[in-house]
């Protein structure tokens, strides 16, 4: 493609002031007048957090706020804007066995916060934690994916068997089988790599101010004039083993107020209004990593067949429900897939099947249900304290089962363990947040019949499903994994074990003159601050 004269016109004038440069070195020439957006060092940066409450759980393995976490603490792998591997504290690593040795090799400047070197013991030790915290299923996953992970999880063992110290800068792993998704796991913001010493000496006391090896360090709690925590300040580690962060200080509080930011006092805020110009303000949307369904328990009469799931979820209005749970930062999109649109190579059902009613009734009918004269009864399980939120989408599941003869009753928990021996038919409504970006570690964890979620609350089974899952995790190639679960897709969906509901997209505003700003690969929670810089 040809260009014009005037878009030739900087490379000639910079050409003939090389030539004059070279020709006639003892001239005088004015320095050429080119403008660079060069990064500047040094600013706070004020960031108004999602929520009205202050989280300050600052435990990786924990679920605190995911742009704190990602920058006080540094993993052994890190994932890029376009989900590529890259080293974080691991330097680099071989690879042997077909993929099921790997040695870790750290990095000899990589230090904590208070300048303790980081160590493969402390490796060993931060993995082994999270097999003894049994919070989240993927810490299952994850061990099971090691030798001697599960006997580990399972206490039948001091050690994880493939956890090997080699030397103090040398970490080998033992995989059952090679996935690029052992790789994965090592990226996850819950794997972060944390002091064993300190942990061991101060445990729980340790993450009140917490010591990690990321871009930034904890500095104080923010306080108010009657000295109420409300927020929390990170400083520059000065000491990162990278690139140094621009930023001097970030602060996170979910006080700051919109008006705070309309008089530039804080930079970045949820959209949360539409008095926020986009004229005046950046104003980005993406997609989070958060998920929700409805989810049946399908090991008790009468919802352990599939057809009454499937009729049941004919009455169920998705579109209203979304509208309930939305704001203008944080809203849903209905999901009529299992997999969402935002993991790579799925794309969104942009709209189900029209629901034959006389279909519905007949199959209700011929199980005895449907009867206006005997209601069944439904516990409906919550496990997030939102009251109103909870509230509202209760009555709308209740309305919307109504016609179909079920008597739903509302039954707040604060732990799911609170249902493993419940014998009443429930719902579950379900949030899900895919911590890492590939369809397994949605699947895996609430489908898989063995899975820790799915054994002890949902108790779905499917053969296929479990062979198909078992057989993608001994492959390594993208386009074959992802048409196994396309297979698995089709199966959930004929068998309905849960009800896909919506997965939110987030919306956020900050000011002009913030540079560099970016979501990482799962969402505006994961903002990468260290390459961010003020521009003023």
């Amino acid at each position: 493609m040809s260009r014009s004269p005037s878009s030739r016109w900087p490379l000639y004038y910079l050409g003939i002031l090389l030539l004059l440069f070279f020709v006639y070195p003892g001239i005088n020439l004015p320095a050429p007048s080119f403008s660079f957006d060069q990064p500047r060092p040094g600013g706070i940066l004020r960031i108004k957090a999602y929520g009205r409450t202050l989280n300050m759980d600052l435990d990786p393995a924990g679920n605190g706020y995911p742009e704190v976490i990602e920058n006080l603490y540094e993993g052994l792998l890190r994932l890029d804007r376009n989900l590529s591997l890259f080293p974080g504290l691991a330097d680099y690593w071989t690879i042997s066995e077909g993929g099921q040795k790997v040695i870790f090799y750290l990095r000899k400047g990589a230090v904590f916060h208070n300048g303790q070197p980081v160590t493969a013991e402390d490796v060993k030790f931060s993995y082994e934690r999270l097999f003894q915290l049994k919070g989240n299923p993927l810490f299952y996953l994850f061990a099971s994916r090691i030798e001697g992970g599960e006997e580990f999880w399972q206490g039948a063992a001091s050690e994880v068997l493939g956890l090997k110290v080699l030397d103090s800068q040398t970490l080998e792993i033992d995989w059952k089988s090679p996935n690029i998704n052992n790789f994965y796991f090592l990226a996850a913001s819950f794997a972060k790599i944390l002091p064993r010493n300190l942990i061991l000496k101060e445990k729980r006391r340790f993450f009140e101010k917490p010591i990690g090896a990321g871009p930034f360090k904890f500095d104080f709690w923010l306080r108010n004039s009657r000295l109420d925590i409300i927020g929390i300040s990170l400083a520059r580690n000065e000491k990162y083993f990278g690139r140094k962060p621009y930023l001097q200080t970030i602060e996170i509080s979910p006080y700051f107020l919109l008006d705070d930011f309309f008089r530039d006092e804080v930079q970045v805020v949820p959209y949360l209004s539409y008095r926020i110009s986009k004229n005046k303000y950046q104003v980005i949307e993406n997609s989070s990593n958060h998920l929700a369904y409805l989810f049946f328990n399908c090991h008790q009469p009468p919802f352990d067949r599939p057809e009454i799931r499937k009729a049941l979820a004919g009455f169920i209005d998705k579109s209203r429900l979304a509208g309930l749970v939305s704001s203008p930062a944080y809203f849903a999109q209905v999901l009529n897939n299992f997999i969402p649109p935002f993991l790579p190579g799925f794309l969104p059902i942009q709209r189900e099947e029209e629901a034959d009613l006389s279909r519905i009734y007949n199959t209700l009918s011929e199980a005895g249900l449907g009867n206006p004269a005997k209601p069944l009864t439904v516990y409906l399980y919550f496990e997030f304290p939102l009251k109103e939120l909870v509230q509202n989408i209760y009555q709308e599941l209740r309305e919307d089962l109504r016609p179909a003869s079920i008597n739903l009753e509302l039954r707040p928990i604060k732990s799911l363990s609170e249902i493993k021996n419940e014998q009443t038919p429930y719902l579950v409504y379900f949030d899900w947040l895919v911590n890492l970006p590939d369809p397994e570690f949605l699947i895996s964890p609430l489908f898989y019949s063995r899975s820790y979620f799915n054994s002890l609350y949902f108790h779905y089974q499917n053969q296929q499903v479990d062979e198909l899952l078992e057989t993608q995790s001994n492959l390594s190639g993208f386009d074959r994994r992802l048409s196994i679960f396309r297979q698995i897709e089709t199966l959930l969906k004929a068998d309905l074990p849960a009800i896909p509901l919506y997965y939110f997209n987030q919306r956020m505003a900050y000011q002009p003159y913030i540079k560099n700003l970016k979501a990482q690969p799962l969402g505006f929670f994961y903002l990468n601050l260290r390459d961010a810089w003020i521009d003023r």
